[in-house]
């Protein structure tokens, strides 16, 4: 493991920066719909609950909005009012900022009562157990949405819910970590939570799959590293909100890693290429030439993490979810809603690395040429 940074990219990666929501236009694109839904094997409850979701306008909390609502469900939103607040005109809107404790929760104390809570984002414990608090008794289930990030090693593969959390340390999965015990203190036996990795899909404001689908996109090459064997693992923000609102209308207990099976580099490669109908070539660069030329990875090479080093990072298990009916959608059609989505709503100017992630195309050619030259010497 190799510190904090890449756990803090989960978070980072999502778009929580000025520069990425300015790229984003929401209104003529709040309901595209790119490919077919898969149906969750769940349906214990059918009649129609009464959801409150903390806040909903961003990426993962329009996607659990939209399937709360098609699922015939009441929906209330709470939040600022300040990330498209045009979405959804027909939803009941609560405004408050959680930031200022419980005196920025005023608009719920009004005796109001719910089936179900969707906590969509804080990595703010004080945030959460604010809300949770003055909800204990108003509402019958709380859903908390965490992170993969709360746990303390990914030294070895198939890391599953009961692996040691980051529960004594600082940053975004410490913050996680003591907002799931806060949750489940208040909430015994009447709450759920998932634990994400990196999540893609339409809306997504990160950089990352963007880095790699503009690549393909603009490049004649693209520069791929290491063999390819090395595993990649994400899962489509369309089937995590499925999860999540079927886990608060069945009240489902428990924790659950939400993620889809890993797939090669190569064949995340590979299916990035057929996404933005690309005929770019590959060219794989050896991760001991690329260390040598001081190139990081996950950050440089977005998604990108060499297996010996990090077996676990991307290769989590998703057990205990999929035996509950946790359904992922092929990562085919997950990469193509995501560049449909960059095409729509993205500046075809963004310039790379942006926010941290990815290289520059003047880096990535110079590597390529390096690396030609070296092949050419036969070093």
């Amino acid at each position: 493991m190799r510190g904090d940074p890449k756990l803090d990219a989960l978070r980072l990666d999502k778009g929580f920066s000025v520069d990425r929501r300015s790229f984003l236009h929401s209104a003529a694109l709040s309901a595209i719909a790119l490919s077919a839904p898969v149906v969750a094997r769940s349906a214990k409850t059918t009649a129609s609950q009464k959801i409150l979701v903390l806040g909903g306008t961003n990426f993962l909390g329009p996607a659990i909005v939209e399937a709360a609502l098609s699922g015939g469900h009441e929906v209330t939103l709470f939040n600022r009012g300040v990330t498209r607040p045009q979405l959804f005109p027909g939803t009941e809107k609560l405004r408050g900022d959680r930031r200022n404790g419980v005196h920025g929760l005023s608009a719920l104390g009004r005796g109001r009562t719910w089936d179900a809570v969707i906590d969509v984002w804080p990595a703010d414990t004080s945030m959460v157990e604010a809300s949770a608090k003055l909800l204990a008794e108003r509402a019958e289930y709380y859903f908390f949405v965490s992170s993969i990030a709360v746990y303390r090693s990914f030294a070895r593969p198939w890391v599953d819910e009961s692996a040691e959390l980051r529960l004594r340390e600082s940053g975004y999965g410490g913050e996680k970590a003591r907002a799931e015990r806060i949750v489940s203190t208040l909430y015994p036996e009447r709450h759920g939570v998932a634990r994400c990795p990196s999540i893609f899909g339409p809306r997504d404001p990160g950089s990352s799959l963007h880095y790699w689908l503009r690549n393909f996109y603009r490049n004649d090459e693209v520069l791929a590293p290491g063999a390819g064997d090395d595993p990649v693992q994400f899962v489509d923000v369309r089937d995590v909100a499925r999860w999540i609102v079927d886990s608060a209308v069945q009240k489902r207990a428990g924790i659950y890693n939400t993620a889809a099976p890993p797939i090669r580099f190569a064949d995340f490669l590979n299916m990035s290429r057929i996404a933005t109908e690309s005929d770019a070539k590959l060219v794989w660069v050896p991760k001991d030439f690329l260390y040598s030329q001081d190139v990081e990875a996950f950050t440089q090479l977005p998604m990108w993490i060499p297996v010996n080093e990090d077996p676990g990072f991307f290769q989590i298990s998703a057990k205990l979810a999929h035996d509950e009916g946790f359904e992922t959608r092929p990562p085919q059609r997950t990469l193509t809603a995501a560049w449909r989505w960059y095409q729509s709503a993205f500046f075809d100017d963004t310039i790379f690395p942006h926010n941290g992630w990815g290289m520059s195309n003047e880096m990535q050619v110079q590597l390529l040429s390096s690396w030609h030259d070296t092949q050419k010497r036969g070093d």
